[in-house]
C-alpha cells in the first residue's frame, strides 16, 4: 500500500530532507517537553493545594520544618521551608545578640534578609517551572520559517525543471511541488502544537506564580507575627 506522505518524503531532494530532519528534531523535543511539563505542572499544582491545606493546620512557621519532605516537594513547600529556616536563623541571632537595645532596627534588618532569601527561592522555583517552555516558543517561530524555506526551494526547483526541460507538464513540476507541500505541512504540524502548548503552559505557570506570591506574603506575615510574639514575650518577662 502506497502512502502519499511517505512517498513525497522519499522523493524529496537533499535540501527538503535536511529541513525535514530539522523539523523532526524540533517535533521530538517539542513533544518531550509537552509531556514533561504537563506532568510536572499538574503535579506541582496538586501538591501546592495539599501543602497549603497542611500549612493552614500549623500553629507557627517553625512547624513547617517538621512537615514530611514529600509534602514540601512543591513550589509553596520550597517557600515554606525557606521561611522556617529564616525563622530559626532570626531566633538564633536574637539569642546570640542578647545585648540588643533597639529591637525594631534589629528586626527590620532581619526581616529584610528573610525577604531576600525567600525572593531568591521564589525566583529559583519559577525558573524550574519555566524550564523547557522557551524551546516551545523557539520551535513555534523556527518551524514555520523552515517550512517556508522548503516551500520556496520546492517552487524554485519546479521552475528550474521547467526551464531545464522546456516543459511545464505535471511530471516535470510534481517533484518540486511535492517538496514544497510536504515541508509546509510538517512545518505547520510542528509549529501549531508548539505555540498552543506554549501559551497553555505560560498560563499555568502564571497561575502557580500568583499562588506563590500570595503565599509568600502570607508566610512573611506569619513569620513576623511569630517572631514578635516570641521576642516581645521574652522581653516582657525580662
Amino acid at each position: 500500500m502506497n502512502i502519499p506522505v511517505v512517498e513525497m518524503v522519499l522523493r524529496a531532494g537533499w535540501v527538503a530532507r535536511f529541513i525535514l530532519i530539522l523539523l523532526g528534531f524540533f517535533s521530538i523535543v517539542t513533544w518531550a517537553i509537552i509531556f514533561n511539563r504537563m506532568f510536572f505542572l499538574g503535579k506541582s499544582a496538586k501538591k501546592n493545594r495539599l501543602f497549603l491545606k497542611k500549612y493552614n493546620g500549623l500553629r507557627t512557621v517553625a512547624e513547617i520544618s517538621k512537615v514530611d519532605k514529600n509534602e514540601t516537594a512543591c513550589p509553596l513547600g520550597a517557600l515554606g521551608k525557606m521561611g522556617a529556616s529564616e525563622y530559626n536563623r532570626i531566633i538564633d541571632d536574637s539569642h546570640t545578640l542578647s545585648g540588643v537595645r533597639d529591637w525594631s532596627f534589629f528586626l527590620q534588618s532581619q526581616f529584610g534578609m528573610a525577604l531576600e532569601k525567600i525572593n531568591k527561592t521564589f525566583s529559583e522555583t519559577v525558573r524550574t517551572l519555566d524550564k523547557g517552555i522557551i524551546f516551545l516558543a523557539i520551535a513555534s517561530s523556527v518551524a514555520p520559517f523552515l517550512g517556508l524555506l522548503g516551500t520556496v526551494w520546492g517552487i524554485m526547483n519546479s521552475f528550474y525543471q521547467i526551464g531545464n526541460q522546456g516543459s511545464a507538464s505535471l511530471p516535470v513540476v510534481a517533484p518540486g511541488i511535492a517538496e514544497a507541500l510536504i515541508v509546509t505541512m510538517i512545518g505547520l504540524a510542528v509549529a501549531i502544537p508548539a505555540v498552543l502548548f506554549y501559551n497553555y503552559f505560560v498560563h499555568r505557570v502564571e497561575l502557580i506564580e500568583n499562588e506563590m506570591d500570595e503565599f509568600k506574603n502570607l508566610l512573611l506575615a506569619h513569620l513576623k507575627r511569630d517572631i514578635f510574639i516570641l521576642l516581645y514575650g521574652k522581653n516582657k518577662e525580662q
